[in-house]
Order: C-alpha cells, then structure tokens, then sequence
C-alpha cells in the first residue's frame, strides 16, 4: 500500500462547459488520491471529510499513465452517477504505467450539486516535478 501524504494539492480553472484541475503531489500514487478527491469537491461543492460507510475495489487499466487517471477519473464519475456515491478515502494498492488497483470509501449523497460528464484527453498531462508530480486534466461538465 502506498500512503497519501497531506503535500498533495488541486486548483481549478474554469472554461466554457470545461473546468481544468491541476494537481500537485509527492507520488503518482498521492496524484491519483488527489485527483479523486478533486473530484468530489467539483461535484459537490465542497469538500467532503467523511470517509463513509460505502467502500469498493476499482480496478482501472489505460495504455499509459496519462489515460489511466482519465480511466480513474471517469470510473469515479460513472460510480458517482449510477450509485449516487461520493468517495473520499482513496488508498492505492497497486498503479504500475498501466494499471490502477484502489480501495475507495465514500457517502451516499440524494443528489450531485455540479455532474461531470467526462474526463478527457485534451491538454491531459502527468509530469514530474521536483520531488513529485503535477497533472493536469480537464473535466467536461
């Protein structure tokens, strides 16, 4: 298991129909934690600290590490829709430049404040920096 440091950070950028996250961390695995967590913040509006009682393996695959926090991003979007659940724990067992194995935990929310529709591949990059990494990926909304 790989531990999530508080260092990690995200700041957005919005665009027309568009917002961009930019994320800062001291791993990948921290960048993809942070990514998720961004998330909920987009989609509800504020952030949530409760880890809750909901909890589920994801299992992504992508052929590079861009697109696997696109394939993230956009399974925790899809779970967020379908089950009306907000996840805000994120613990990554196992990212390789391919794979993404993560156990989540998160509420059940009546609605989402903000939907996203999609992640996406434009401007999408995950870069090294320092001693960690930043991204940036823009979320269709």
């Amino acid at each position: 298991m790989h531990g999530v440091t508080a260092a990690a950070s995200h700041s957005f950028e919005e665009h027309r129909s568009e917002l961009e996250i930019r994320i800062e961390a001291p791993s990948l695995p921290a960048l993809f934690a942070e990514a998720g967590r961004s998330l909920v913040e987009v989609m509800h509006g504020t952030p949530l600290e409760a880890p809750g009682a909901w909890s589920d393996e994801i299992v992504v695959t992508a052929r590079d590490r861009e697109a696997l926090l696109v394939e993230w991003l956009n399974e925790l979007v899809f779970r967020a829709e379908v089950a009306k659940v907000l996840f805000t724990e994120f613990e990554i067992g196992r990212l390789s430049q391919r794979e993404l194995v993560a156990t989540v935990r998160g509420s059940r929310v009546s609605a989402l404040r903000n939907p996203v529709k999609a992640a996406t591949y434009h401007g999408l990059a995950i870069a090294a920096a320092g001693e960690g990494f930043t991204a940036k990926v823009i979320l269709d909304v």
